[in-house]
């Protein structure tokens, strides 16, 4: 949380515009914090974006196939925000975009949740990427690098619930010592 990574995904679409390459966006329909369709940051920064869902290999073939067919420019990658949200099939799907389209996917996404038990996203993507990549971002108490995410209730942290409860004010980035520390605290 916190660590900037719609920031990232939304640099990294302009990025590949500025040099004239076509790039798709593409987040899960699960967080609509930011509007329909929209990858937004807290700076308000924002680009549109489609849902990810069960037919993202045909989508991603039918918009490359559309693109030689109107020569447009062709699909230089795939960017996926709120990776997390993803099924394990949805990951197999983005797979097969790299495999057999050949073009980049670049996933961002937490790795686990307020438990710090892996996303089945996360868990799908650790397993069948190629590269990791790990955005930084610092412990909300201690200034050490954050690896966790706590959910507060009340501004107390609590480790129970649902695994997925979409939000922003309710969670903070903490490391190891400070998450074990403060949720030993409430107990």
């Amino acid at each position: 949380m916190k660590s900037g990574k719609s920031n990232q995904i939304i640099i990294t679409h302009y990025n590949y515009l500025e040099q004239g390459k076509d790039c798709l966006v593409f987040s899960s329909s699960v967080d609509t914090r930011s509007g329909h369709k929209l990858v937004k940051t807290r700076t308000g920064l924002e680009v549109e974006c489609e849902y990810i869902d069960d037919n993202i290999f045909e989508k991603v073939r039918d918009y490359v196939e559309d693109s030689k067919l109107n020569k447009r420019s062709p699909v230089y990658a795939v960017l996926v925000d709120e990776a997390q949200f993803l099924s394990k099939q949805d990951v197999i799907n983005l797979s097969k975009i790299v495999d057999i389209l050949n073009i980049p996917v670049i996933c961002y996404g937490l790795k686990s949740d307020f438990r710090n038990e892996l996303f089945e996203g996360s868990k799908a993507l650790l397993e069948l990427s190629d590269k990791l990549e790990e955005i930084k971002t610092i412990c909300h108490y201690c200034n050490k690098k954050a690896t966790l995410n706590m959910r507060l209730l009340d501004n107390k942290p609590i480790n129970k619930g649902e695994s997925i409860q979409v939000g922003d004010e309710e969670y903070q980035p903490v490391c190891r010592k400070c998450y074990t520390q403060h949720l030993e605290l409430v107990e």
